[in-house]
């Protein structure tokens, strides 16, 4: 059976002096009179809302035996720890807000959050990162992600830490810039991406084209219990795609950055409006029609059309030449069989290659984070 630990009770000088006046059988009022003070001060004195002076100890010492010293030492010994305990309760209060609304220790790791030594540091960062001026997260409550919903698959889903995760997002865009936005220019991108994913460096090439039209681009890594896989917003005059690497498949970073560009083009309207996407529960219509924008780019519908022919036999060869002959990645081809249900995805992991080491380091939002930290220290 486990031990459970007995709580610390902070015990008074008053307990002492009830414990005295128990053993000799003496009401307060008798104490009063023998100390020649007021009942109310021997109450107040028995609360421990009465600070033992020199004097009192002194009379207390006279009427149970022990020294002044002792009476004294009761009294300073309660009030030090009772200081310590106030200050403790407050300071687990205040970071246990925080850590309900924000992964703060994940965020340290991440370099979001400068380390801290106090509850004093911390809230000085927590102002510096919402932009607030008090510990008020009524906002977080209150705030709707649009088209992003809880799956029943994902019981931890965290709606606090993915606002969080869309603050990082937002304050990153800043760091960034890119030209004038021209929709027809990341239209006329969008139709020519699946040849960018087989050429060399063709992320490189597609990122640079990306900013050309006016489109921002990072990435920032997803947060435990997010799901969140993108995200698409306005900084200002600029659309912002971010990629979160949760995957980090070279098919999924194609795909999400495809479903953001639909919804940039498709949906992005107001400055207001944003899309964190899990792509994994996709049940809008705005969602869904973001989906099939991004299959159409990517030339999904064709893929799947290639194999329909060949049954459930699909050899690495077939994968390759229907690579070549779309003129997609075979990661492309392969992730939409998967999707698809064509191919079991024990088969051909192989080439869905991890993306981020693909992605130049300029990209990379929580680098650039970390830098601005160290300059502003």
């Amino acid at each position: 059976m486990a031990i459970k630990d007995t709580p610390y009770i902070n015990i008074g000088p008053g307990e002492f002096i009830k414990e005295e006046l128990e053993v000799r059988n003496w009401r307060q009022e008798d104490l009063a009179e023998i100390l020649g003070i007021s009942l109310k001060t021997v109450n107040q004195l028995i609360k421990n809302k009465q600070t033992i002076t020199i004097e009192t100890a002194k009379l207390l010492s006279k009427a149970f035996g022990q020294s002044p010293q002792y009476w004294i030492n009761l009294d300073s010994n309660y009030r030090l720890r009772l200081q310590e305990d106030t200050r403790q309760t407050k300071d687990a209060e205040i970071k246990g807000m925080i850590y309900k609304y924000m992964p703060v220790t994940e965020m340290v790791k991440k370099g979001w959050l400068s380390a801290f030594r106090n509850s004093n540091e911390l809230i000085a960062r927590v102002y510096n990162f919402w932009n607030i001026d008090e510990l008020d997260f009524t906002f977080m409550d209150d705030a709707e992600l649009p088209t992003f919903r809880k799956s029943d698959v994902f019981a931890q889903y965290n709606k606090y830490y993915a606002l969080t995760w869309f603050r990082m997002a937002q304050t990153s865009a800043q760091n960034y810039s890119a030209d004038q936005f021209e929709r027809d220019d990341l239209r006329q991108l969008a139709v020519s991406l699946y040849s960018f994913t087989v050429k060399p460096n063709g992320i490189e090439l597609f990122l640079n084209e990306l900013s050309n039209t006016g489109v921002k681009f990072f990435i920032l890594s997803h947060l435990q219990k997010t799901y969140i896989d993108g995200a698409s917003f306005w900084d200002k005059s600029n659309p912002v795609i971010v990629y979160s690497g949760r995957y980090n498949r070279i098919d999924n970073f194609w795909f999400t950055v495809a479903h953001e560009i639909a919804h940039i083009l498709l949906h992005l309207k107001k400055k207001t409006d944003y899309f964190i996407d899990d792509l994994d529960n996709i049940s809008s219509d705005v969602e869904k029609e973001a989906n099939q924008y991004a299959t159409k780019l990517l030339r999904a519908n064709e893929i799947t059309a290639y194999f329909k022919h060949f049954g459930n036999y699909i050899s690495e060869k077939r994968v390759v030449d229907c690579s070549k002959e779309l003129n997609v990645s075979p990661a492309i081809v392969v992730g939409v069989l998967h999707h698809a249900g064509l191919l079991s995805r024990r088969n051909l992991n192989r080439y869905k290659k991890k993306v981020l080491d693909l992605i130049p380091e300029t990209f990379l939002a929580e680098k650039r984070f970390k830098q601005k930290l160290r300059r502003t220290k």
